[in-house]
């Protein structure tokens, strides 16, 4: 007999006022707060801050203080800021922005840190210089950072105060990069007795929510706050660790809760229908034990799993094939168009290789120190080109004089005032150099050319036309000598990471920023975040997506290979797929289509029935012809 899964959609009507008890009782308590897929997180965060604005705002007012909370996006922050009315007793926003708000000011402080990794990383560098073959590429690019580096170690005592945007490039002399305000804050709160007074007078309540995905040293360090400051100070964690999906949040969350936190949990799915929320509690029940009610009042919903025989290639034709036979088995018509279906694809690259990005796209997302910014959309040195460099070549080649002049206005030192300084204040003279090294840039695409982004990066660098980032100082100019390098060091293999993109032709930049953007036909599961839609059609393809981070057929067929890996690593890469299949199975709130790509299909279908993920009603093989 199947598990009843409907329930009242006020189940978990009481868990808001069990956070509010929780904070405020004396001494207060800290809680985490399960909220799994559908689950009503957001709502349920707004009635426990319209409660404790009605029950502790007058007295924190009085007192001068806010209730901080850390959202993911800036949408989820305005959408909140909205929900309250704006009041100024919350003060909402994302990681980043939040950091900025502790660290800005601390100018010294902020001097000493920087002076003490910048000399690390050179410390490093001439490390890898010593162990590495002299001449080659490798060693003239660690030349070119260890000497960028050192310059701006020898101006840090020049800079009066540092600044930051959260949204921002932050190319200029005095600014921070995104992870060195992440840095900066995690060290700050952990090591100065100052800073946590700070926090905890300021902020006696901090909310975080999508805590899984939050920067582990971020984490790490606020729970040492508390420990230490427990009398008079509440964090509460939102998130669900089966929907994590950075690599820099902590895997192990749920464990490292201490014992005498609150736990509550919301069991409500609001979102899907009943089958979808049978489907991914059986996909989450290898990892877990939580399982999610749906609404009384949800529709039945609709479900099928197709298995392809072979890599895909055809790969178009067959997913057309499959919203065709959607579109029959559900009544519903729209499965037939494409742009009313969300086609989900459990692997960036899946995506790279399909929207023609992969050359830009795989040399960094092979690295562990520039992935997450690669996925996020917040790579400095991706930034560069995709809010600059783009923009500029766009207006450009559209003779949008005007808008040509707006840019370089804002963000080229070729307007700046000191430009204008060294002209003797002929802004013509300035006026001219910077059309002219638009044109020269333009040039590049002339007679239907498609320079590399190396390319790109050498003129733009050489006519001055905007600030590059410290990462790609090393690259301004040619290198020469051996052509393989000697990728020996973690240095080493960076600067190979980013050789390596640079190859890639700047057409791709547009492709790669039109995905982080989130305006493309399709999506992973990283993009679609929080989000939800009528159907979904998740593509799963082992071949196309090569096992790098994910590897299917260990969480479709069972392999002994998964086994191993579960014995051996803390994190196998069946784990990470179960994730990525129920994050992605979860966005559904009518109907969900699932095809998979194998050469061992038969495998594929007993194994999804012997898992219970589908009965035999729902798995259908799919042939071409």
């Amino acid at each position: 007999m199947m598990e009843e899964l409907r329930a009242d959609p006020a189940i978990d009507d009481h868990v808001a006022g069990e956070v509010v008890n929780s904070v405020l009782q004396v001494p207060p308590k800290s809680f985490f707060l399960y909220a799994g897929a559908g689950a009503g997180k957001t709502r349920t965060l707004v009635r426990v801050l319209t409660d404790l604005q009605k029950m502790c705002g007058r007295r924190m007012r009085l007192k001068n203080q806010q209730i901080a909370v850390i959202t993911y996006t800036n949408a989820a922050c305005d959408e909140i800021v909205q929900r309250l009315g704006h009041d100024r007793l919350f003060d909402v926003r994302t990681i980043h922005s939040f950091s900025w708000t502790l660290i800005e000011g601390f100018n010294a402080d902020i001097r000493t840190w920087l002076k003490s990794k910048l000399a690390s990383e050179i410390a490093s560098l001439h490390e890898e210089q010593r162990k590495g073959r002299a001449g080659t590429k490798a060693a003239v690019e660690r030349e070119r950072s260890i000497l960028s580096k050192s310059e701006r170690l020898g101006q840090l005592d020049q800079i009066r105060q540092f600044t930051y945007s959260p949204d921002g490039a932050n190319r200029e002399r005095d600014s921070l990069s995104h992870a060195e305000v992440i840095g900066l804050t995690s060290d700050f709160l952990r090591d100065k007795s100052l800073m946590q007074r700070f926090l905890v007078c300021r902020y006696p309540i901090l909310l975080v929510d999508e805590s899984q995905d939050t920067n582990k040293h971020l984490v790490d360090a606020l729970m040492e706050v508390e420990r230490a400051y427990s009398d008079r100070f509440a964090i509460g964690l939102i998130g669900d660790t089966m929907q994590r999906i950075y690599t820099d949040g902590r895997a192990d969350l749920a464990e490292i809760v201490p014992e005498g936190w609150a736990k509550p949990r919301l069991q409500m799915n609001h979102r899907s229908p009943e089958r979808v929320v049978r489907l991914i509690n059986t996909i989450r029940s290898d990892a877990d034990a939580v399982r999610q009610k749906c609404r009384s009042d949800a529709p039945e919903g609709i479900v099928r799993l197709f298995v392809c025989s072979g890599e895909g290639k055809d790969a178009e034709a067959v997913e057309a094939k499959v919203r065709a036979r959607m579109a029959e088995v559900t009544e519903d018509e729209r499965w037939n168009s494409l742009q009313s279906v969300k086609t989900l694809l459990l692997e960036h690259q899946m995506a790279a290789r399909r929207m023609k990005f992969s050359d830009l796209f795989e040399p960094l997302y092979r690295s562990d120190r520039y992935k997450t910014g690669l996925l996020k959309g917040n790579l400095g040195l991706l930034t560069f080109f995709t809010d600059l460099v783009l923009p500029l070549v766009i207006a450009g080649s559209a003779s949008n004089e005007f808008t040509v002049a707006s840019i370089l206005r804002k963000d080229s030192p070729l307007l700046r005032e000191e430009a204008f300084r060294e002209a003797g204040g002929n802004q013509r003279e300035c006026l001219r150099n910077a059309k002219a090294a638009v044109e020269e840039l333009l040039a590049l695409w002339s007679e239907g050319k498609q320079p590399a982004l190396a390319q790109v990066l050498e003129l733009v660098a050489a006519k001055k036309i905007f600030i590059v980032p410290d990462a790609l100082i090393p690259f301004t100019t040619p290198t020469l000598g051996d052509e393989g390098g000697d990728e020996d060091g973690d240095a080493s293999a960076d600067l190979a990471a980013i050789r390596a993109c640079l190859q890639a032709p700047f057409e791709q930049v547009q492709a790669y920023h039109g995905y982080v953007d989130e305006s493309a036909s399709f999506d992973t599961h990283h993009g679609v975040k929080g989000r939800e839609f009528e159907r979904v059609l998740v593509v799963i393809n082992d071949a196309e997506a090569r096992g790098f981070m994910y590897n299917y057929s260990n969480l479709f067929n069972a392999t002994a290979a998964s086994s191993k890996s579960r014995s051996t690593e803390r994190e196998s890469s069946e784990d990470r797929v179960r994730r990525l299949f129920y994050v992605t199975c979860s966005r559904s709130k009518r109907s969900l289509a699932v095809v998979v790509y194998s050469e061992n299909p038969n495998a594929v279908c007993a194994h999804a029935l012997s898992k219970g993920w589908f009965v035999e009603t729902e798995i259908e093989a799919l042939r071409l012809g």
